[in-house]
């Protein structure tokens, strides 16, 4: 059986504290979606403001990028 107490916890902290939360978990997504995409060999900076503006789309993207490391090693 579900609990609805914790169904509802986010929902009945104060809307500071969610956003708080959301944007803390959103920025983290970013940064994850960045180490990824560094790590394929893709440009730091550019993939730092993309994952911090895309959260979880950017994360998606990065997973699926192609890695630019082995492209001259044929």
């Amino acid at each position: 059986m579900l609990n609805i107490d914790s169904l509802t916890t986010l929902t009945n902290l104060p809307v500071v504290t969610q956003v708080i939360i959301l944007g803390t978990a959103h920025c983290l997504l970013g940064l994850t979606a960045t180490a990824i995409a560094y790590g394929k060999g893709r440009n730091f900076r550019r993939w730092l403001a993309i994952g911090l503006i895309g959260g979880t789309p950017a994360l998606v993207a990065a997973i699926v990028l192609k890695s630019r490391k082995n492209l001259g090693n044929s």
